[in-house]
């Protein structure tokens, strides 16, 4: 069991007003300090339920002393797809789940549904295009899943299953929450899935 994921954020009001509306998380503790090399940050977390913990880092007090502004990006991206990095959070259940995507929906994001082999998720970005899950078991994993996991592992042929198929939820409320933030000069990077 983990006991917090942190990403960096761009925009930290941005991200701030995004985890805790959208996301539906409570802000728990923040923690201000110089950093190692000069500066300072604040690292801020939320509470996700059932004692788990999410962070994002404000980096504004390294920029210009560790960093240089303008020249790094928040959350994941490693200059990889964005589908690739992503955190994914229990929802429990099939009724939470529906409730975490109108949520989302509600607040102007878009929203995509896969049902995998044994969970079922949804999925949007954050303000620094961070893929962010909720997820629920829809079945447990068993000694079979163990084994066969053993043997996936060690076969690197080319994969022959086609990718899951998903629905897209489009929010009647994205184009007016986009021209909001142009208009108040926020970042792009919580684009649509």
């Amino acid at each position: 069991m983990f006991h917090h994921v942190a990403v960096a954020a761009k925009d930290v009001k941005k991200s701030h007003k995004f985890y805790t509306e959208a996301m539906g998380f409570t802000l728990k503790k923040v923690v201000k300090r110089q950093s190692p090399e000069g500066g300072w940050t604040k690292h801020i977390f939320y509470d996700t339920g059932d004692g788990g913990l999410f962070a994002i880092w404000d980096l504004r007090g390294i920029e210009g002393v560790v960093i240089e502004p303008g020249q790094w990006q928040g959350g994941m991206g490693a200059g990889l797809p964005y589908w690739i990095n992503h955190v994914a959070f229990d929802c429990h259940d099939i009724g939470r789940l529906e409730a975490c995507k109108q949520r989302w929906l509600d607040h102007g994001y878009n929203v995509a549904e896969v049902k995998h082999e044994f969970i079922h998720s949804i999925y949007t970005r954050d303000p620094d295009g961070t893929l962010v899950e909720f997820t629920f078991d829809t079945q447990p994993l068993t000694e079979a899943d163990e084994r066969e996991a053993a043997e996936l592992l060690a076969d690197d042929s080319p994969a022959q299953v086609p990718e899951y198929e998903g629905v897209q939820h489009r929010s009647p409320h994205y184009e007016a929450r986009r021209a909001a933030e142009k208009e108040q000069g926020l970042s792009e990077a919580g684009a649509a899935i």
